[in-house]
């Protein structure tokens, strides 16, 4: 339905700058007709501005065949043996009448100029001398203007294909976006649902207090991962929420650091976008035989969202299996931020890092 209104738009615009031209070329007469008697205090000459108009109309009525029946034969269903024999055919239909009209004209002026029959003749002559300049100029003229009316049309066609390949191309960014998101949610609810059930043997109370925190996470992300963007307030939340159920899990060998404002500068991020670097870490950070460090750090300074998550690095055989695809985040970030965003992941020999920065949307 979009793309059908979008297009009748397109054709709207068209009509209207085609309607505008022509009121124009039928003003124009009138008006120099007008000045033209005040210069010279004759009366108006309206049988004068009735022949231009005739002239007009059929250049007029050329048009509306060629734009409404000709143009879309080649434009639209690529026919050009239609539109060629079409045109020249209409351009033959059109100097017929145009040649019949100066005839006539013609013959009516020199039988009221003259009545000596050899004047006549040589008047006759002149004319029809005068009349094949005519022909020529106006099928220069009718051809100038299918070839104007040809290009506004491509120009309209051009804007109407552009408007239909932008309105599809957001439509397979929303459908790119949400099968990403479908990949990401089943991997944050497994993770968290193993930290909740490790929790029911160590401390029921804690556990219970776990199912309340995790209701509330997965609240966001039914209510809110739905949508493209969400408050960054919200994502912040979010993960303080995660932390605090991560911490009851590991002991006092695991250092978790988290810099994270209670309070964010209003703007927007995609949803469960940072949790993934977080839940990475966690995932292929934590060791339970030495000490492991997590370090995450969230920011706005200069309108830019600044985002860093350092985690000490295990031997593959420590490292948990699973984890969020740090793919899928980069396809969401080049969907959502093409050219706008900056991704720096590090992986050295002991610890692995993530630098993430992007433009603060919807600041007011």
């Amino acid at each position: 339905m979009n793309l059908l209104r979008k297009k009748a738009t397109q054709e709207y615009k068209e009509n209207v700058a085609h309607f505008l031209l022509w009121l124009l070329v039928f003003i124009i007469p009138v008006i120099t007709m007008f000045f033209h008697t005040n210069s010279v205090s004759e009366e108006y000459n309206w049988e004068r501005v009735f022949s231009v108009w005739i002239i007009v109309f059929v250049f007029f009525v050329a048009f509306l065949i060629h734009n409404f029946l000709l143009l879309p034969q080649i434009i639209y269903y690529k026919r050009r043996a239609i539109y060629i024999c079409g045109t020249i055919s209409l351009i033959l239909f059109f100097t017929f009448l145009q040649y019949a009209f100066h005839v006539t004209m013609g013959q009516k002026a020199s039988k009221v100029i003259v009545q000596n029959e050899s004047i006549q003749n040589t008047i006759t002559h002149n004319h029809a001398t005068l009349i094949t300049q005519v022909l020529a100029v106006n099928m220069i003229i009718l051809v100038l203007m299918f070839g104007m009316n040809f290009g506004v049309k491509l120009f309209f066609k051009s804007n109407e294909d552009q408007q239909k390949l932008h309105d599809l191309q957001e439509k397979n960014l929303e459908q790119q976006l949400i099968s990403l998101k479908y990949q990401i949610n089943p991997h944050f609810f497994m993770n968290t649902l193993n930290n909740i059930h490790a929790l029911v043997d160590i401390d029921p109370e804690k556990a219970k207090w776990a199912i309340i925190v995790m209701s509330k996470m997965m609240r966001y992300i039914l209510y809110e991962g739905n949508n493209t963007f969400i408050p960054l307030q919200k994502e912040s939340d979010f993960i303080h929420s995660y932390i605090s159920l991560m911490r009851m899990r590991y002991t006092d060998k695991v250092k978790i650091n988290l810099d994270v404002p209670k309070q964010i500068p209003v703007g927007e991020i995609p949803p469960l976008l940072l949790i993934c670097f977080v839940g990475n870490a966690f995932k292929h950070g934590i060791s339970y035989q030495q000490e492991s460090t997590i370090d995450i750090s969230l920011c706005v300074e200069d309108n830019k969202i600044k985002f860093s998550c350092i985690n000490s690095k295990l031997a593959e055989s420590e490292a948990e299996n699973g984890g969020m695809g740090l793919e899928s985040v980069r396809q969401r970030l080049r969907l959502i931020y093409p050219n706008r965003h900056t991704l720096i992941i590090e992986d050295k020999e002991n610890t692995y890092s993530v630098w993430l920065e992007l433009s603060l949307t919807n600041k007011e």
